[in-house]
């Protein structure tokens, strides 16, 4: 049977464009007048999103795939956290050119030497994934310094959003608490340094002694937290010094024992005290320090002042791009390379390096 030429002309107008679709261009994921980013900062986008849904998963037995991520099939949430990472990338360039702000010869070195040394490690599994290194150094390395080089000129003295050093001093006291601490494990321990046997009544004891004695001494003003320190390492036989210093927020720090942030919480700034941490299997001798004290010393320190801003105002710069990100314009998404990416590529997946 004839075929009208309308028809023939519909037939093949449908033939031309499955051609062209089968042979788009899937070098690039979006781009807009002044920038194009390759479809492997997309992938690299989307693995980094299938990293952070599997920590927040509801069951860490199970794979993250099939479960709920914030209520939304992990799948879906993954696709659309890896687009708007991708999104990010034009409004932090957009911020660059409005802030008039380049990352320097010396930036961009340091940004190459972190690409080096994370590729060093995953680039057998990004390339296997689509990810060349020009592309993984452009959604890592590159975008980490351009983020922190416009949080810097925002939030930093100066910037449209300025943050007083009062109210860092502030935060910074509420937030964290810093203190020294002794321990001394209650147990024996084999030549690799793991748990041997528990002390006996008597053992246990006499090493609760040892840390109640320099703790008598420190609040009677004969001896320093450092006197004490040493004191213990000729006691354990120790080559290590064994006075600890470290300020944590004991709000979010789950690697501590919890009754070590409980003692830690309801002692006050000055306080000596010694506790039995049994989640830990030790006696601890612990003094609270001067967080406003230490806050001070921070501030007067550039790199202590910005850990400090960053700690504080981060997650609302973060917030913030992702914000702009999702209600972006001048912008075209190449759907066909986006959509031939799909998460479970990512389902051997054991580690991230986001």
């Amino acid at each position: 049977m004839k075929l009208s030429g309308k028809i023939t002309a519909a037939a093949l107008a449908v033939l031309l464009a499955a051609s062209a679709a089968g042979c788009a261009d899937k070098s690039w994921a979006a781009k807009s007048d002044s920038l194009t980013v390759p479809i492997g900062a997309y992938i690299y986008n989307l693995y980094a999103a299938y990293a952070q849904a599997q920590s927040k998963a509801p069951d860490q037995s199970k794979a993250v795939l099939g479960q709920k991520i914030e209520n939304k099939d992990a799948s879906a949430w993954i696709r659309a956290k890896a687009l708007t990472y991708t999104k990010e990338f034009f409004v932090i360039d957009k911020k660059m050119k409005d802030l008039k702000l380049s990352l320097t010869a010396d930036e961009k070195k340091q940004a190459g030497q972190m690409t080096d040394q994370a590729w060093s490690s995953y680039s057998s599994a990004f390339q296997k994934y689509g990810i060349a290194k020009s592309s993984f150094q452009m959604a890592y390395a590159d975008n980490a310094y351009k983020e922190s080089k416009v949080f810097d000129a925002v939030y930093g003295k100066g910037g449209a959003k300025a943050v007083p050093d009062a109210d860092l001093k502030s935060y910074y006291a509420k937030t964290y608490t810093n203190f020294s601490y002794l321990r001394y494990p209650l147990y024996t321990t084999n030549a690799d340094g793991s748990m041997k046997a528990a002390f006996s009544a008597a053992d246990k004891k006499k090493a609760e002694g040892v840390l109640d004695g320099y703790a008598a001494q420190m609040k009677a003003g004969k001896m320093t937290p450092q006197q004490a320190g040493d004191a213990l390492k000729k006691v354990l036989k120790s080559s290590s010094d064994q006075l600890n210093s470290t300020v944590a927020d004991l709000a979010t720090d789950t690697s501590m024992p919890q009754t070590l942030v409980k003692t830690l919480k309801a002692m006050k700034t000055g306080e000596i005290k010694t506790v039995e941490v049994k989640d830990d299997n030790a006696y601890y001798l612990l003094v609270k320090n001067d967080i406003q004290k230490d806050a001070d010393e921070k501030l007067k320190d550039d790199s202590g002042r910005k850990q400090i801003l960053s700690a504080y105002k981060w997650q609302e710069f973060s917030d913030g791009l992702a914000k702009e990100a999702d209600a972006l314009s001048g912008v075209t998404l190449n759907d066909a390379a986006i959509s031939s990416y799909d998460p479970s590529m990512f389902a051997d997946t054991s580690s991230s390096t986001s």
